[in-house]
């Protein structure tokens, strides 16, 4: 019975399996085995795991890209505040530089009207004055007539109470008085 057995080497080691080449040799059921565990892995990852973070990923997505138009909005809308507030300065420095042009021809105006007042004011004093002198004047007139009148007359009484009886005399006090 020895002569038919025949032996069957088991290998020992690695090495000896390896130095055969046996290790690059590929078994059919292992193939199978490892392609059936990947799929069913790969199902069962993407049922239980790949969903939810895809949704998560989504999630995320939506708000970063919801953050993003809001600051873009934010970016607008400080832009417009930006341009309104310029245009406000604009308008405010106009309005300033009209109240200032305003006010210079305002007191342009009164200083004018204030002059014009004085010059009248002086005109009137002047023509008061005037008429004061004028007034004055005549009044001295008026007196030194009434006075020269009353010398006249007493001249001519001592005149008259000389020579009463001459015409010559009496023609001449009347001329006279016609002249003072």
């Amino acid at each position: 019975m020895a002569e038919h057995s025949e032996t069957i080497e088991v290998p020992s080691a690695p090495s000896e399996a390896h130095a055969k080449g046996e290790f690059l040799t590929p078994d059919v059921s292992m193939i199978l085995l490892t392609w059936v565990t990947f799929f069913s892995l790969l199902a069962i990852l993407y049922r239980f795991a790949w969903k939810p973070i895809l949704a998560g990923l989504e999630e995320r997505e939506e708000r970063i890209r919801l953050a993003v138009e809001d600051a873009q909005k934010a970016k607008e809308e400080l832009a417009k505040i930006n341009a309104t507030r310029q245009q406000i300065l604009s308008e405010a420095d106009e309005k300033a530089r009209e109240i200032v042009a305003q006010s210079r021809k305002a007191a342009m105006e009164a200083s004018q009207i204030i002059e014009q007042k004085t010059k009248d004011d002086l005109q009137i004093l002047l023509e008061n004055a005037q008429f004061e002198i004028k007034a004055a004047q005549e009044k001295a007139e008026a007196l030194l007539r009434e006075e020269s009148a009353r010398i006249a007359v007493a001249l001519a009484g001592k005149i008259i109470q000389e020579n009463l009886d001459t015409s010559k005399n009496r023609q001449f006090v009347d001329r006279l008085i016609k002249e003072i």
